[in-house]
């Protein structure tokens, strides 16, 4: 089964069909690191939850899983912001991401199993 990202029939700003994932993730400012939930994402942008407001129009780069977005925070209101990607996501990122929402306890392992290797590597914290 593939994605493709079809321009959406709804009215509005938004122009490409969003899949909601609910995945951590972080987010790379000038000055810090936060955690994050990715609520859904497009090619185009994403919404995410944080613990604390950020200002419009600042640069970050989502970091989730292998993946390294850049980004413009375009909106924040309260626990919710929203980025716009310097670049389109690719269509192979996006079926990974609908790989992810789809076998969600597989991939949780595989990320518990990677921490572990990365720790008895001497890799991380």
């Amino acid at each position: 089964m593939g994605i493709q990202s079809f321009p959406s029939a709804r009215r509005g700003s938004r122009h490409f069909n969003r899949l909601r994932l609910g995945a951590p993730a972080s987010l790379v400012l000038t000055h810090e690191s936060r955690r994050c939930l990715i609520d859904d994402i497009s090619a185009t942008g994403a919404r995410l939850r944080i613990d604390r407001p950020l200002a419009e129009r600042q640069s970050a780069q989502l970091v989730f899983h292998e993946l390294r977005l850049f980004a413009t925070v375009m909106w924040c209101r309260g626990a919710e912001c929203g980025l716009q990607f310097e670049r389109p996501l690719e269509q192979e990122d996006m079926q990974g991401m609908l790989w992810i929402t789809e076998n969600r306890a597989v991939y949780e392992r595989i990320c518990e199993t990677g921490h572990a290797m990365d720790w008895s590597d001497g890799i991380g914290d």
